[in-house]
């Protein structure tokens, strides 16, 4: 009763597992992507800092005292300031923060596209460890039964020893690749499971159907920096950084500001008479060291640096692009060839393993026909999560907007 117990307990943790759900699991469980949500939400707040510089600020204070003279008294006074002209910085201060506040959502959007593409590659060298280690395990059993007729070969007087032992060292190798690409999975798997919080049953994750799509570099890239998040975040910082230029101009305009401050006067005549002012105060700011034009040439200059960084981030996501693009056309032509070359391999070793029955062959032909086999499987296998890994690193690239790419 315990056992089934236990194990309705495992079922319901460990479940059939696809793509799609694995990244909506990384999403749902990520500490990157909750980091840039409270960002997002800071920047949020802040807003409503640089707007508190359009009200009035109200002041109450008390004082009461007693001197000397035997006179004492007490003295309420509220005082109300209120900025009415200060060359529109701070306008100016909303209007950026507005702008980087849109420059972290779109740094959110990056951080969320990189996860799910991150997930998607882990997925993608899951299913091809796991598919490696399955082509492995059948070499390992055709090297096993070539290793008891090469043994029934040598008992008989046929074969020399030496073809055993070039048997045995070739199956003790595939068993040393099974133990290595093993260690490799748990790692892939260990490091998925981490990410989602949840355990796989690696028997039970969906494969990838083979992908047919074609896509387009010219196409792309005539529409990336529409969709790139990474790019709308640095125009969005460009023009957080022109406020930055109208800001620092603001400080050769003068500033105007309106007081209105009133003392109430109880109990005592230690401080007068009650009274109330209104005044109106100018300030112009007419030489300060050169300190207003050395910080607006400053900006200037920061701005035209953020201009070049934007001009080299284009470049380099092209190349990049093409890049992804290329090599995602180099393994479709690469899954082609090497379902011709697994054709031919299987054809190849299923006659030298007939020839090396009827003794016509030796085990250093079947060998080799068996490693061209393997080495065939491998590279079909390659190739097509190769198709996928580089198709989603395009999807990356183009903001995580698949229907765009074809």
């Amino acid at each position: 009763m315990r056992k089934i117990y236990f194990l309705l307990f495992l079922g319901s943790y460990l479940f059939a597992l696809d793509l799609y759900e694995s990244v909506e699991l990384v999403l749902k469980h990520s500490d990157r992507l909750r980091e840039q949500e409270y960002i997002l939400s800071k920047l949020e707040k802040q807003i409503g800092v640089y707007q508190g510089a359009y009200y009035p600020k109200i002041n109450l204070s008390y004082q009461g005292g007693y001197n000397t003279s035997n006179h004492f008294g007490n003295k309420a006074t509220l005082g109300i300031d209120t900025n009415l002209f200060n060359g529109m910085k701070d306008y100016y201060l909303v209007q950026k923060q507005e702008k980087t506040l849109q420059a972290q959502e779109e740094e959110l959007k990056r951080v969320k596209e990189e996860i799910k593409y991150s997930t998607k590659k882990l997925y993608v060298q899951i299913l091809l460890a796991k598919g490696s280690l399955g082509i492995l395990e059948e070499s390992v059993k055709l090297l096993e039964l070539q290793l008891k007729q090469a043994q029934q070969f040598y008992k008989q007087g046929i074969s020399a020893k030496n073809n055993v032992l070039s048997v045995e060292v070739s199956l003790a190798s595939a068993k040393l690749d099974i133990n290595t690409y093993t260690t490799r999975l748990h790692y892939l798997i260990s490091a998925l499971e981490e990410l989602m919080q949840r355990e796989i049953v690696l028997e039970e994750m969906k494969d990838l159907p083979l992908c047919e799509e074609e896509i387009n570099y010219d196409d792309l890239s005539l529409i990336i920096f529409e969709y790139r998040p990474e790019y709308r975040a640095l125009q969005k910082q460009k023009e957080a950084l022109s406020y930055d230029l109208f800001i620092a101009k603001a400080e050769y305009y003068p500033k105007i500001d309106l007081k209105i401050l009133g003392d109430y006067v109880f109990g005592g005549k230690l401080y007068g008479s009650s009274q109330a002012f209104a005044g109106l105060g100018i300030s112009l700011n007419l030489f300060n060291g050169l300190r207003d034009s050395k910080a607006i040439e400053a900006k200037q200059y920061e701005l035209l640096g953020l201009e070049s960084k934007i001009s080299a981030y284009k470049k380099d996501v092209l190349t990049e692009l093409k890049k992804a693009v290329g090599e995602f056309n180099l393994a479709k032509d690469q899954y082609i060839l090497s379902k011709k070359a697994i054709e031919s391999a299987q054809e190849n070793y299923r006659i030298v393993s007939n020839r090396y029955k009827q003794k016509l062959e030796t085990s250093s032909d079947l060998l080799d026909a068996e490693l061209m086999l393997k080495n065939a499987r491998a590279n079909l296998l390659k190739s097509q999560y190769a198709i996928w890994e580089n198709l989603f690193y395009v999807e990356f690239l183009m903001g995580g907007n698949y229907h765009l790419m074809f």
